[in-house]
C-alpha cells in the first residue's frame, strides 16, 4: 500500500503565505491610525508590535506542532517511509527515510503529546541485539481518515 499526506503540506503553505500577506498588510495599517479607539488607547507603533506578537507567537505554536510530510510504501518486502518536516521556506531540512524488512518489523504505536496536539509515529524492529524502537515521526498534520489508512497499511501482519 502507497500512502503520502501531500495534501498537509500544500495546506502548510496555503496558511504560511496567508499569515505572511496579512502579518505585512497589518503592520502598515497600524501606522494609518485606523485602531484609534477608548477601549485600547495604544500608540501607532504599540499596536504594530501587539501584531508583531501575536503573529509570532503563533508561529512558535505552529512550529512546535512539527508537522511532517511523510509517504509510506508497503509494497515491496521493506516498509519503506520517507519524510521532512513543514518548516518555513528559509529553512531547509534533510529529508529521511526509514526502510524496515517486513520480516524483522515488530509493531508501532502512535504517542501524543503538547497538550494531546502533536502526535507521533514510532516504529519498532526486531534486531540481533532485541527491539529497537526508531526517532519519532510526527504525524499531525495528518486527519482522522488518514491516520486510519496508515494504521492499516502498519498492520499487515
Amino acid at each position: 500500500m502507497e500512502f503520502d499526506n501531500s495534501n498537509a503540506l500544500f495546506k502548510a503553505m496555503k496558511i504560511e503565505l496567508y499569515a505572511i500577506v496579512l502579518f505585512g498588510a497589518s503592520i502598515p495599517v497600524s501606522f494609518l491610525g485606523v485602531y484609534k479607539n477608548d477601549f485600547l488607547p495604544l500608540k501607532d507603533y504599540q499596536y504594530a508590535l501587539l501584531i508583531a506578537a501575536l503573529f509570532f507567537s503563533i508561529g512558535i505554536y505552529w512550529y512546535g506542532l512539527k508537522q511532517y510530510f511523510f509517504s509510506l510504501n508497503t509494497n515491496t518486502n521493506d516498509i519503506v517511509i520517507k519524510y521532512f518536516r513543514i518548516v518555513p521556506k528559509f529553512i531547509t531540512l534533510k529529508p529521511k527515510m526509514i526502510k524496515i524488512p517486513k520480516n524483522t518489523y515488530v509493531k508501532y504505536t502512535i504517542e501524543t503529546s503538547f497538550f494531546g496536539k502533536r502526535k507521533a509515529l514510532i516504529l519498532f524492529q526486531r534486531t540481533k541485539k532485541g527491539v529497537v524502537k526508531y526517532p519519532p515521526i510526527y504525524i499531525t498534520a495528518l486527519n482522522k481518515d488518514e491516520i486510519n489508512k496508515l494504521t492499516i497499511a502498519l498492520k499487515y501482519k
